[in-house]
């Protein structure tokens, strides 16, 4: 199940890193690149940890939060006619959902073990 709260805190702190990224760009493009790719990686991974508890959620959380947060970036600061910007969202959308969805799982991981799998009872010692 998506937990909506934690994918939009993922989405605000993706678009965030976005937008410092790209304010990067006049000054130094490795480090406007640098940010620009880790982005959708805190973004997921702050989604993953605060809002899921198994590796399913986590991942669906991730991808969303990254995925969304750099789709909404692209569409806003790249320039160009519509049909530009429009293959460039897919493309920040697809590889930034990658990204998030790498996110998601550092933070299941992060957040200790995973509630999604049953462990079978242990027998008692006599």
């Amino acid at each position: 199940m998506v937990n909506w709260t934690a994918v939009a805190i993922g989405f605000v702190v993706t678009i965030v890193l976005e937008t410092i990224g790209i304010m990067f760009i006049s000054l130094d493009t490795a480090v406007s690149a640098f940010i620009s790719v880790f982005a959708p990686i805190i973004g997921g991974l702050l989604a993953a940890y605060w809002g899921t508890a198994t590796y399913k959620e986590g991942i669906v959380n991730g991808g969303l939060a990254g995925g969304l947060g750099s789709l909404l970036a692209a569409i806003i600061f790249i320039p160009g006619t519509l049909t530009f910007i429009a293959e460039n969202a897919v493309i920040s959308f697809i590889s930034s959902a990658i990204l998030g969805i790498i996110g998601g799982l550092v933070g299941i991981l992060a957040k200790g073990k995973p509630q999604g799998k049953e462990t079978p009872p242990q027998k008692p010692d006599t």
